[in-house]
């Protein structure tokens, strides 16, 4: 079997370290705090896109992966040119084109594994997370306490939700939106419409079908019948 498919995803995982190091070095537009937030981010999401393509591989992976190099990309609309990001647009790129050729084929299932649930409570799981590098992007100026509660729960409630808690899906329901609301109103309008964007996915995710199912397969079984004489 070919080794591409083991090299493009190692160079998936070096663009997110690369541009992780060019946001810790270089934060400018962004405040420390905030470039830290979105390096985080970047950076755990890499691993997951690595591991993903590596041991799921599912169509869903490249898909991930690729979307996930191109929001690092939009970076360079903003970000401050040094040599590491020079480095990480380089490598971007090489990853982008090992996604779109051929080396996947018979690597990813073209199919869906048996009794799985479906797209959405891998969506959700990846859009909770995502909320850390978000309050970031959306509040250049530094991090305000709405913006931290708003990271935490997205860490929070995507570990738990990943280990298939229910009470994680109460939380993405009820608590997300909430929290979204406010690191929305703590934060300049474009930095407020990214954020209600991602609630709203996130909340619509939520409260699908699919993602019940993840955390609670079984439904209520009948009580018993009572044998009659």
């Amino acid at each position: 079997m070919s080794r591409m498919p083991y090299a493009i995803a190692a160079t998936v995982m070096i663009a997110g370290l690369l541009w992780t190091i060019h946001l810790l070095a270089t934060p400018g537009p962004w405040e420390l705090d905030a470039a830290m937030a979105v390096a985080t981010g970047t950076l755990v999401l890499s691993i997951a896109a690595m591991a993903s393509l590596l041991l799921s591989r599912g169509r869903w992976t490249r898909y991930f992966a690729a979307a996930l190099l191109v929001a690092e990309l939009l970076i360079t609309l903003v970000a401050e040119v040094d040599g590491w990001l020079i480095a990480a647009v380089a490598v971007t790129g090489i990853a982008l084109a090992g996604l779109g050729g051929p080396w996947f084929k018979g690597w990813l299932r073209e199919l869906p594994a048996a009794g799985s649930p479906g797209y959405e409570p891998i969506a959700l799981a990846i859009a909770t997370f995502s909320l850390v590098p978000a309050v970031g992007i959306a509040s250049p100026a530094g991090l305000e306490p709405a913006h931290g509660a708003l990271g935490a729960a997205g860490v929070l409630f995507s570990w738990a939700y990943m280990r298939a808690n229910t009470w994680a899906l109460l939380g993405l329901r009820l608590a997300v939106p909430v929290l979204t609301v406010l690191a929305a109103v703590s934060s300049p309008p474009a930095g407020a419409i990214t954020l209600l964007a991602f609630g709203a996915v996130i909340t619509y995710l939520a409260w699908t079908k699919p993602a019940r199912l993840a955390v609670d397969p079984m439904p209520g079984l009948p009580a018993p019948r009572r044998r009659r004489s």
